[in-house]
């Protein structure tokens, strides 16, 4: 009569089984609160205030022009901007879109402020209607 063989499985293997288990799921834990934590310390950057200032100067006419922060000194994202429109001719200014405007008299001045917003001011455009022509000086706070 043929016998039958029967397995068994080391005692080593058995042990090994759990602590493996334990080990994916950790992984799988770590991956979906992953992109929770980068929004967390995205947003913690974002909040981060120097309290440094910059100035620029720029001149407005009747083509769009855009002035990029983050290419110039400090090479860092603004958390306010305060415009001053020296004139001649009103100005319309934009910040981060061209087509979110805001116009500036001659002699005028607004202050925009990021604070506790998840953007910052990367960009600002900058437009005078047609023949018309304005000096916009800029105070940038980091």
């Amino acid at each position: 009569m043929a016998e039958k063989a029967l397995t068994t499985y080391d005692d080593e293997i058995m042990d090994t089984m759990p602590k493996v288990l334990m080990l994916i799921f950790g992984v799988m834990f770590l991956m979906a609160i992953l992109p929770a934590t980068q929004s967390i310390a995205q947003q913690a950057q974002a909040q981060a205030y120097f309290g440094r200032t910059v100035t620029k100067k720029v001149k407005a006419n009747g083509e769009l022009k855009y002035f990029d922060v983050r290419h110039d000194y400090p090479y860092t994202l603004w958390i306010s901007a305060y415009f001053i429109n020296d004139g001649p001719d009103p100005v319309e200014i934009a910040i981060n879109y061209p087509d979110d405007k805001f116009t500036i008299k001659p002699n005028g001045t607004t202050t925009v402020s990021r604070s506790g917003a998840q953007e910052r001011i990367a960009v600002i455009f900058y437009i005078c209607e047609k023949g018309k022509t304005a000096e916009v000086e800029i105070t940038g706070e980091y």
